[in-house]
């Protein structure tokens, strides 16, 4: 039997006193104010209705079956083709509504984050990864790129899980940023599959491949040695350590600036010199410019050669000296603060119980064997 349409009083509204039901007809229903208007829009239903009739009439087989298939298609979710049409066109509505495209967005991404402060270092990252993904999507809106998309791209990049991990987090970022603009309804790279990382310890140098290697240094290349001892001994990383000056370096005071423009989280923080730091330093007092010799990467290439070391750990210096700080003196925030970090709850889960107190204890009796006799007076000049 077919759905008829007719005007129903309605008496659960003050002001709307009838209705027209069309839910048969995939419309829901609507109400009025007086009987006149409801008879008005049932005629104007019913002439709609005879008018697509005459049009299904004229439909190819093709078109009949293809609607047939979608309908059957998505009964099996229990939607309905007005559903799915109303999606489709939501979201084309809002590609065109929003149609900048992620080339543009990234940009406007990159100078926000320059705008609140971070880093040089952590802009130039930024670039770098959103630039991998503007290579791909870059003149496409931001609102047409679905999730499969996504997830075909993070998993077509040829980098280690850690690496693609990395590029999620910032292709994220992006996406977040349209989010919160309202150019699109949700960040779509929530729902893409997070890459397995395997739970592996960070490495570090054994006491006697550090010593090795400092030792090394003063004998092959001593102006590499503060370098290394910093990143051993005080933990900077190894950009921090590239951009540090010997006036930010104050033995009197026993610490190192690491100014907010050189450091990666763009605040500024003192970090104290060890007692065995001080013993490796002190042959350089009165050093001027930059920490970092001319033609670093050589000369350590040659300490490296000379100290027989098998291995060089990634961020071995950092690591280690994460690792032995923590066992020495067990005080979680203390040491996150040293290395630069907002909260201890990284350093904890990944250096806890990495070493023993006794090879901590060994870590931080590491000191020159013998003053470098060959250390003279370096100038600015030479280091620069």
């Amino acid at each position: 039997m077919k759905p008829s349409l007719k005007v129903l009083p309605y008496r659960h509204h003050p002001k709307y006193k009838f209705v027209l039901d069309l839910r048969a007809f995939g419309k829901g229903r609507k109400f009025f104010k007086t009987r006149t208007e409801a008879d008005a829009e049932r005629l104007r239903q019913i002439t709609l209705l005879e008018r697509h009739s005459r049009q299904a009439i004229g439909l190819s087989q093709r078109e009949m079956s293809d609607f047939i298939t979608a309908r059957e298609n998505l009964a099996e979710y229990g939607e309905t083709i007005s559903d799915a049409v109303q999606f489709r066109v939501d979201h084309l509505a809002r590609v065109r509504r929003h149609g900048i495209t992620v080339v543009q967005l990234a940009d406007e991404v990159v100078e926000a984050k320059r705008r609140d402060g971070r880093s040089e270092v952590y802009l130039r990252d930024l670039r770098y990864r959103l630039n991998k993904f503007v290579q791909d999507f870059g003149h496409q809106p931001i609102a047409g790129i679905t999730v499969d998309e996504l997830d075909d791209w993070l998993r077509g990049l040829p980098y280690l899980p850690q690496s693609r991990t990395n590029y999620r987090t910032i292709v994220g970022l992006l996406f977040s940023y349209a989010e919160s603009r309202g150019i699109i309804e949700r960040n779509p790279i929530l729902r893409t599959a997070k890459p397995k990382l395997v739970d592996r310890p960070p490495q570090i140098f054994a006491i006697d491949e550090l010593s090795a290697l400092l030792e090394a240094g003063n004998r092959v290349a001593p102006d590499v040695v503060p370098m290394l001892a910093i990143g051993a001994f005080a933990g900077l990383r190894e950009a921090e350590i590239q951009r540090l000056d010997w006036s930010e370096v104050d033995l009197a005071r026993g610490h190192i600036e690491v100014k907010a423009a050189k450091a990666k989280s763009a605040r500024r923080r003192i970090v104290p010199i060890q007692a065995n730091l001080a013993a490796w330093l002190r042959p350089y007092i009165g050093m001027t410019g930059h920490v970092v010799p001319a033609a670093a990467r050589g000369k350590l290439d040659r300490v490296r050669k000379a100290s027989g070391l098998a291995r060089w750990p990634k961020n071995g210096l950092r690591h280690s000296f994460a690792s032995y700080r923590l066992a020495a003196i067990h005080d979680a925030p203390r040491v996150a603060a040293e290395l630069g970090h907002t909260t201890p709850q990284l350093l904890y889960s990944t250096y806890r119980e990495l070493v023993l107190p006794e090879e901590a204890e060994r870590y931080w009796k590491i000191v020159p064997e013998v003053k470098a006799e060959n250390v003279v007076s370096f100038n600015a000049q030479s280091l620069a």
